[in-house]
């Protein structure tokens, strides 16, 4: 059975540390999912500050057996696509991790399958798993990977955050980032949490929701 906490805190960070403190284990060993995401108070206090909240679900190790009945069905299900969308230039690797198999793919011209700002390859990838999940829930979670986008955007995002929080040291005002997806707004949120000088929230509503980066008074 999965082991589940939700907690809540002045900030994200701090709500997934209550988390992993309470299920006792690493950051590696959780699916996180932001629920809500802390607000502060409005003008001039006079509306409440909204707590963070996050869900944290601890993923199993796969095993031999869902390895290779996930990386069976999948291959099934990528056959069918690719054959309904004619394309055949498209290579790909079935890599098995620790808690989830990472589906790589490899081709040229496939940018259509990224799509604006990757919202195409998060289809896939949820596609995917609801196909998976719907025969049976014992598959392993799958994640998608086309030509290295993920792993370069998640660097960009961490060398944006760093490069934004030290302009806010350095002219000593608050910036606000553009408007970013939750997968996003949370890879900028944990690569400044270990940072002191600083600190992070997010603001505004969905899809105009964004992070606010301010200088940490201690």
């Amino acid at each position: 059975m999965k082991k589940i906490t939700e907690q809540i805190g002045k900030t994200t960070e701090e709500a997934i540390r209550k988390g992993l403190e309470e299920l006792k284990v690493s950051r590696d060993d959780v699916k996180i999912e932001v629920l809500e995401e802390a607000t502060s108070g409005g003008v001039l206090g006079i509306l409440s500050a909204k707590m963070a909240k996050v869900r944290l679900t601890v993923e199993k190790k796969i095993s031999d057996e869902q390895y290779e009945n996930t990386s069976k069905k999948l291959r099934q299900i990528l056959n069918d696509i690719f054959k309904i969308t004619g394309e055949d230039n498209i290579k790909y690797d079935i890599i098995r991790k620790d808690t989830q198999v990472l589906l790589e793919i490899t081709g040229e011209n496939i940018a259509h399958l990224i799509g604006y700002k990757g919202k195409t390859i998060e289809s896939l990838q949820s596609l995917i798993n609801s196909m998976l999940q719907i025969e049976d829930e014992e598959y392993a979670k799958v994640f998608v990977e086309i030509n290295g986008y993920k792993k370069q955007k998640e660097e960009k995002l961490k060398r944006l955050a760093n490069k934004m929080a030290n302009n806010v040291i350095r002219f000593r005002k608050p910036i606000r980032l553009e408007p970013m997806s939750a997968y996003e707004r949370l890879i900028i949120h944990q690569e400044l949490a270990n940072r002191n000088d600083v600190e992070t929230e997010s603001i505004g509503e969905e899809p105009r929701r964004r992070v606010v980066i301010k200088k940490k008074y201690n």
